[in-house]
């Protein structure tokens, strides 16, 4: 099956991590590029630094009023975008109870609700010019229950299953939708979330660089493929996940956790 090529894209979270590296692959690949983010100021660097049409649209996703303009974007007749990365995401670590608990309502805002926003807006645009791809970016950690990561891995689960039931209603339209996984990848979510010691005693083997990430998931978009995981290990690691028994997995997983949340 020949390749998808595209014209314009719209990237969320595209001033760092995936989203950046995502930018750069596009850039390189002539595509012209809307960039989402809330720093305005890393936009308007990365924007000057491409040599392709670079929009920025400054905007803070799990703020109802700022999604709807992002989303009127993704719905724009004029310069449509045949790409949608629905990148832009948070994680935290911890209780639910607990101080980390307090951004759960936002994880789910940004990495549930702007993912439907933007989907159902651009989808429209797409259906009706019979081209189009929309490339969501889940995680492995949607694979199953994970305790201390609750919120997280569930918001997580919805995006993969939702990936994949769009992706059938839009079957025989000409838009697709990919839905990719990755693992522990670096870049600044981490960080974000205070978790800078507990994160660096993961092995470095199980790191991912965010520019490998971007373009296996980049090269998945346009291959057409319904779900994808990079990285061999982590393939298995999610095969596991799917055949063992969820009392199994959610116990290992509350185990594991608990002797990292010692670490915070």
């Amino acid at each position: 099956m020949k390749r998808v090529r595209w014209e314009r894209a719209l990237v969320t979270g595209a001033s760092a991590g995936i989203g950046k590296a995502m930018v750069g692959e596009l850039a390189r690949q002539g595509t012209a590029l809307v960039l989402v983010a809330r720093n305005a100021d890393r936009l308007a660097r990365i924007a000057g630094s491409l040599d392709v049409p670079a929009e920025v649209l400054t905007a803070d996703l799990t703020d109802p009023a700022q999604r709807a303009t992002v989303a009127s974007r993704c719905a724009a007749a004029s310069e449509p975008i045949d790409l949608l990365v629905n990148n832009a995401g948070i994680w935290s670590f911890g209780p639910l109870a607990g101080p980390s608990g307090e951004v759960a309502e936002e994880m789910v805002a940004l990495n549930v609700a702007a993912v439907v926003a933007l989907s159902r807006a651009a989808a429209g645009q797409m259906v009706d010019n019979r081209r189009g791809t929309i490339l969501n970016v889940s995680s492995i950690a949607g694979s199953q229950p994970l305790p201390y990561e609750a919120v997280y891995a569930a918001s997580k689960a919805f995006v993969t299953c939702f990936g994949q039931g769009l992706h059938e209603e839009l079957r025989d339209t000409g838009v697709t939708v990919t839905t990719v996984a990755p693992g522990l990848t670096r870049s600044e979510l981490h960080a974000r979330a205070g978790q800078q010691r507990q994160i660096s005693r993961a092995p470095g083997w199980l790191w991912m660089e965010a520019e490998q990430v971007a373009h296996l998931a980049l090269r998945a978009a346009s291959r057409r493929r319904i779900v994808y995981t990079p990285g061999l290990g982590y393939r298995i690691a999610a095969s596991l996940a799917e055949v063992m028994p969820r009392t199994v997995n959610r116990r290992m997983a509350a185990m594991i956790n608990r002797g990292r949340a010692h670490l915070t």
